[in-house]
């Protein structure tokens, strides 16, 4: 049986805001795990969060299933998560866009780690938003997109802010995504509210001049659960669509 080897409290602003071991020795600089059979690593130190996106792993799980032949676009794509499921749900391209290349790197050693071809991923170190005005110039599509930004609002002061961002970028994914493809959005502000998000949803798609039908409303996974009256605890929402 394994033995708890370190435990390390994660400061709200990273490693210098509190962050300390509590137990054992400090966590690697890379710790393996697997998760639904895939292999990564996180940097729990150094890494934004937990140094992997855990909540995620449902919706990873459902992007696998839905990747095979897809030529697919991962934004906001950090280490890669939803890259390798993609890959390994049979995903025939898998393009990685993150703004740090730090991240990106990474993002290409856990293609690797998974035994996927080298030559069916490739990363780009680009703003998302830059990244789709450029491929919308360049008349570039794919059949999956996936969007999984950051939170846009931090305060209840920003939602407005937030939901115009939501609705730019989505628009932005709508029109890169070919007739009868896949477009997969998500949300982590708890300050946007389901149907507020919804609400982006429909209007980004409309601003792109497509229509997309709904195929899924998913969220956090059973081990981020939320006492049924605090509506803001369901921070997660996460909403794949057909677009036509």
């Amino acid at each position: 049986a394994l033995k708890l080897q370190s435990v390390f409290l994660k400061g709200q602003s990273g490693r210098d805001a509190g962050s300390k071991v509590l137990a054992g020795l400090p966590p690697a600089e890379s710790t393996p795990f697997l998760e639904n059979g895939a292999r990564f690593s996180a940097d729990v130190v150094r890494g934004q969060k937990t140094g992997f996106f855990l909540d995620q792993r449902d919706n990873r799980q459902q992007i696998k299933t839905v990747a095979a032949g897809r030529l697919t676009l991962n934004l906001f794509g950090y280490t890669g998560g939803f890259s390798v499921y993609a890959g390994l749900g049979g995903a025939g391209h898998v393009t990685t866009v993150d703004v740090a290349a730090p991240a990106l790197r990474v993002a290409n050693y856990h293609w690797q780690l998974n035994g996927l071809p080298a030559a069916r991923h490739e990363t780009t170190k680009a703003d998302a938003f830059e990244f789709l005005e450029t491929a919308i110039k360049k008349k570039k599509r794919w059949d999956l997109v996936i969007v999984d930004p950051p939170s846009f609002a931090s305060s209840k002061a920003t939602i407005k802010k937030a939901i115009s961002a939501y609705e730019k970028l989505i628009a932005g994914a709508a029109a890169v995504t070919m007739p009868g493809g896949l477009l997969a959005a998500a949300s982590c502000s708890s300050h946007v509210d389901l149907p507020a998000f919804l609400n982006a949803c429909e209007t980004g798609v409309s601003r792109a001049k497509r229509r997309a039908t709904l195929l899924r409303v998913n969220g956090q996974p059973p081990d981020h659960p939320t006492p049924l009256p605090f509506t803001e605890f369901r921070y997660l929402k996460f909403v794949l669509m057909r677009v036509e």
